[in-house]
């Protein structure tokens, strides 16, 4: 990937913007026919995917892409298992696509305005992994024959409430986050030690992303006792349960990518 991303490097900046329209309107494509984003969603993918190609280059894409490709694969092959408890369905809107954004342009910006330039590439990966780490350990999780449990109380809980754990999901998540690790240390040619970095700050923000999902997370109780992220049903306001009312499921993925681009930050400088 590293000569292919020197010679886009090397075009001008219309030709740049020419092979950035042209993959942008292919993923357009692909989300569309395969109902993987809502119309902002499509919108906010097609701004973030162009400034992560424009300064990453096409690396930065794949990379991208493999959380993005991964997710609607998982997506379309593991049943629904979450009974109604989450509050989005399978097509992610604008405010999903830029929560779990946002710290990986974090990273890239740190990579194009300063001195640390590795350490952005490797704030972004951890950005991606923590991603995907966090959708497998969800999708593939729910696979699982047990019940998750809460990661704070370790006692049984429904399938797809947040703040759940299980074996399966956590070594899945792992997985996705070493894969990712894996590609961006293959992609960016970067130094096999931060191969673990990328793998451990991935892993250990979809767990923060949990112990989120059990503490601060707002969640709602129905008629019938049931739990939901949803404040409403069937037209009747559901009264809080626990959490705070404005942490939805998009502030917890914001704040577990924020956190695991912190503890790629820490591992980068110490280790």
């Amino acid at each position: 990937m590293a000569y292919i991303d020197s010679l886009f490097f090397s075009l001008s900046v219309p030709l740049k913007i020419v092979v950035i329209a042209i993959l942008m309107a292919l993923i357009v494509v692909f989300a569309v026919k395969k109902r993987q984003l809502t119309t902002g969603g499509v919108a906010a993918a097609v701004i973030v995917g162009s400034i992560i190609t424009y300064i990453a280059g096409l690396s930065g894409l794949l990379i991208m892409l493999f959380f993005f490709l991964s997710a609607a694969v998982i997506g379309k092959v593991v049943p629904d298992t979450k009974g109604g408890i989450q509050k989005k369905g399978g097509r992610r809107d604008a405010m999903q696509v830029l929560a779990n954004s946002v710290p990986c342009l974090i990273g890239l910006f740190m990579y194009r305005f300063t001195s640390y330039g590795t350490v952005g590439l490797v704030l972004f990966s951890s950005g991606i992994a923590e991603a995907v780490a966090d959708t497998w350990s969800g999708e593939i999780g729910a696979l699982s024959k047990n019940d998750p449990v809460s990661i704070i109380t370790f006692t049984k809980v429904p399938k797809g409430l947040s703040g759940g754990v299980s074996l399966l999901g956590t070594l899945s998540g792992l997985m996705g986050s070493f894969l990712i690790a894996l590609l961006a240390v293959g992609c960016f040619t970067l130094s096999p030690t931060y191969l673990p970095i990328i793998t451990i700050a991935g892993a250990l923000g979809s767990l923060f992303d949990s112990f989120l999902g059990a503490t601060v997370q707002v969640h709602y109780r129905r008629d019938d006792g049931s739990i939901t992220e949803h404040d409403s049903s069937d037209g009747k306001k559901n009264v809080r349960a626990r959490g705070i009312p404005f942490i939805d499921n998009d502030a917890v993925n914001l704040l577990s990518g924020l956190f695991s681009i912190l503890i790629a930050f820490l591992l980068s400088f110490f280790l």
